[in-house]
């Protein structure tokens, strides 16, 4: 599966495409360390809100050209949330797979954290460099970091701006999985593979069930999950899901 397919033009330094229902974006600023400027900013939000209405897109993959995925941004500024690229992302409703194949640091990390999977090369590193620069993380990342590994191990980050391997940032939940370098690209491909062969509505379902309910009390978080049930169950994917199962073949889901 090739994120290339059909691209369009990356004059901000993102590359786009969509190809059987796998929405690719790949930041294209090697050089720079893929860091992201007040334009690329500015078009990750357009595309992003673009991608919302688009009923092709099952799945959302963040790449990244060159050895780093993204090293944060280039100046930073009022711009920064003028625009906020890391919210437009966290706001998609269909799952955000982040493909990590370098660094991930600052506001790079930042815009990681606010992808659903997060898939990591073994080289990859990740840190929150900011109070060292004597700035804070300003999208999300002192919020999203203790949700995902515990208010101790986000402060320990935070506070001492440490990196840790791919490795270590799967034992502490950070990351979903490593992959070896070698092998990046297919391992990337069977999790997107697995995640297109589940229901679309489904899918989105259940990211708003995991995403909005512990924010809520256990019994507010129960009833989500039951409407969300409920909601799946009037549609034709539900059906097709059902019948799929008793003539034992494979479902053929159409969003809908």
């Amino acid at each position: 599966m090739s994120p290339k397919a059909g691209a369009r033009p990356a004059p901000h330094g993102l590359r786009t495409s969509i190809a059987e229902g796998v929405a690719w974006l790949t930041l294209d600023r090697p050089a720079h360390g893929n860091r992201i400027t007040a334009e690329l900013a500015q078009e990750l939000c357009a595309v992003a809100a673009e991608i919302e209405i688009d009923e092709r897109v099952v799945v959302v993959v963040l790449a990244a050209a060159g050895d780093s995925f993204c090293l944060g941004v280039e100046d930073s500024g009022e711009w920064e949330h003028q625009a906020d690229w890391v919210e437009a992302i966290a706001c998609l409703t269909r799952p955000v797979v982040a493909a990590i194949q370098g660094d991930a640091m600052a506001e790079g990390l930042e815009l990681a954290l606010a992808c659903d999977l997060r898939v990591a090369s073994e080289r990859a590193r990740f840190a929150l460099p900011q109070l060292q620069e004597g700035r804070l993380p300003s999208h999300g990342g002192t919020q999203r970091l203790p949700r995902m590994v515990g208010r101790t191990r986000a402060l320990d980050l935070l506070l001492t701006g440490r990196s840790l391997t791919a490795a270590q940032a799967e034992v502490v939940g950070l990351i979903s999985r490593t992959l070896p370098q070698s092998d990046f690209a297919r391992g990337l491909e069977l999790v997107i593979d697995t995640l297109k062969r589940n229901g679309p509505i489904a899918l989105r379902y259940g990211k708003e069930a995991v995403l909005k309910g512990p924010d809520m009390t256990l019994e507010q978080g129960i009833r989500l999950e039951e409407d969300l049930y409920v909601l799946l169950q009037t549609t034709r994917d539900r059906q097709e899901g059902i019948s799929a199962f008793l003539q034992k073949r494979k479902p053929s889901f159409h969003g809908n």
